[in-house]
């Protein structure tokens, strides 16, 4: 319990928890452990009611593709979409529910999520705090630390820009997609596209 925020329980949570503890190292663990509990923090700040469990598998399954658990070759967050559910269904969660979590996975690294209903929409905010910071957020301090504290960083930023260089690396030529909007812009005007390592440096750790 961190903030009088109690954690989902049931069986299926448990059983989530346990394979990304078992597919992760401990710095991917810790991550998506954060998520969860940030993006609890930001609904409690709101006061908005969330669907805690679908959050929590979906953050806690969310960077399976970063795993050999479901390593292929899409891009990572397409991967762990897909072994999420399947994990889920085989486990008797319906397929609906376990489309959710799909669809709140491969959506992650977009900003799909922030449109969506308050449960998507929060679960993608716990994720961006920790991987590159919320513009104008204020968590209580002694509730970041306390989750710190739980799930230590470990060198977060320098060892996850080395988990997606990884990806590239092995998905030659990777398999992502640009926006057709961000085509016209580029061509109107070359853009400038910031490294991942910078994006991590916005969030507010010092690693």
């Amino acid at each position: 319990m961190i903030a009088d925020i109690k954690a989902p329980d049931s069986s299926i949570a448990r059983q989530a928890e346990e394979l990304a503890r078992s597919a992760s190292n401990d710095i991917l663990f810790n991550h998506v452990m954060r998520c969860y509990w940030f993006g609890e923090l930001f609904a409690r700040q709101e006061g908005t009611k969330v669907d805690s469990e679908l959050m929590f598998l979906s953050t806690v399954l969310h960077d399976l593709g970063l795993t050999d658990h479901a390593f292929g070759p899409h891009r990572f967050e397409i991967e762990g979409a897909g072994a999420a559910r399947t994990f889920l269904v085989d486990r008797g969660v319906s397929e609906d529910r376990a489309q959710k979590v799909w669809d709140n996975i491969a959506l992650h690294t977009w900003d799909m999520n922030q449109f969506r209903g308050d449960t998507s929409r929060l679960m993608q905010r716990g994720l961006a705090y920790d991987v590159s910071g919320v513009e104008g957020a204020q968590l209580d301090p002694a509730d970041v630390a306390e989750v710190v504290r739980r799930y230590p960083r470990l060198n977060f930023k320098r060892a996850f820009n080395a988990m997606l260089s990884h990806d590239v690396d092995c998905k030659d030529p990777y398999p992502h997609w640009f926006h057709i909007c961000s085509r016209i812009a580029h061509n109107r005007s070359p853009l400038t596209i910031v490294d991942a390592p910078v994006v991590l440096d916005w969030a507010p750790f010092d690693e």
